[in-house]
């Protein structure tokens, strides 16, 4: 816990030391989760009422991309209707009424399956989108009257993080609600393998394959998009900051939200294991040695006794060392 790593258990523990592969989200775990809005593309309205309208959608939200538009429209003082009816749909879309509007605000393929966009429309979403941004379609009564882009830059830490992870010898894969093309710019930068377009469901059942294939896998996230995936991983890791329902959900946190901590944390698992292992072996040893000898005679009782007590006193000093662990990463800022 003074480092950050905070684990649910000694079966977590053991099982961490086991991981072949860590499954990643993207926003909040690979990035820095402070996305900020970069374009405002109005149709048939001002940028102002597109802003106005999407934040009156997101007022409330904690999520990385809502937050985000909330600061937007605070920044440029944009006023902000109540909403009626206000509701989410889990990893697609945010929906609700304002001034007898029905509004949309979702990706552009769950914006797409409403509403059909222009050619032109398409184009920019797609040039946006090659831009390594994430884009979101804002729809009034069924009508796509804006686009909204935002872009969240990587973790400073997330490469090491992840080379530290492929040092070991451990698979890493990117899972995400953002379109592939979103999805694939970052896995470039990062150099990651990127699963783009996926829904909460599509990550539970990407992480069932996995394990169907043989992998031990950890999943990594902060929101609650990530909770049916954290809870079907053999280990599902929260990331500090993340919502309630993530560090409800999973089996160990890493506090600091530092990548870095990831492979931190399976070391540390990997070490705890091998000194239960090393202490196993002294208690054992030095009971098997006297237990013979002094059926032998060749000790007495009471060298036994004591030599009984040395082992616990030894096997207590070498668990001690853990807490002067440092880990072979804890140089790498």
């Amino acid at each position: 816990a003074r480092r950050g790593l905070l684990l649910k258990g000694g079966a977590v523990l053991e099982t961490l030391g086991k991981i072949t592969a860590v499954a990643f989200d993207k926003t909040g775990t690979l990035t820095e989760g402070k996305p900020k809005v970069t374009d405002v593309l109005a149709f048939g309205r001002s940028e102002r009422d597109v802003l106005s309208l999407a934040a009156a959608l997101e007022t409330g939200s904690s999520h990385p991309l809502a937050v985000a538009i909330l600061d937007r429209a605070k920044r440029e003082a944009v006023p902000v209707p109540p909403t009626a009816a206000a509701s989410a749909v889990a990893g697609k879309a945010v929906t609700g009424k304002v001034g007898g509007l029905s509004l949309f605000l979702g990706s552009p393929q769950a914006a797409g399956d409403r509403a059909a966009l222009s050619t032109v429309q398409t184009d920019q979403v797609k040039s946006l989108n090659d831009d390594g941004k994430t884009v979101s379609v804002l729809l009034a009564d069924n009508q796509v009257v804006g686009i909204i882009a935002m872009r969240d830059e990587p973790r400073p830490d997330a490469v090491a993080g992840l080379k530290a992870l492929a040092a070991v010898g451990i698979k890493t894969i990117m899972l995400t609600g953002d379109n592939k093309r979103t999805a694939e710019t970052i896995g470039r930068t990062l150099g990651i393998e990127p699963r783009g377009e996926l829904l909460p469901e599509d990550k539970q059942r990407i992480v069932r394959e996995m394990q169907k294939q043989g992998e031990v896998i950890a999943k990594v996230g902060d929101g609650i998009n990530d909770a049916p995936a954290l809870a079907a991983a053999d280990v599902g890791i929260a990331m500090g900051g993340g919502t309630g329902v993530a560090l409800e959900t999973a089996d160990a946190a890493v506090l600091h939200g530092r990548m870095l901590d990831i492979a931190r944390m399976i070391e540390l698992s990997k070490a705890t294991m091998g000194n239960i292992r090393q202490n196993i072996t002294i208690a054992l040893s030095l009971k098997a040695v006297f237990l013979v000898t002094t059926i032998l005679g060749v000790t007495g009782l009471w060298p036994a006794i004591v030599a009984d007590t040395g082992a616990t006193v030894l096997v207590t000093a070498n668990a001690m060392r853990l807490l002067a662990w440092r880990g072979a990463n804890a140089n790498v800022a």
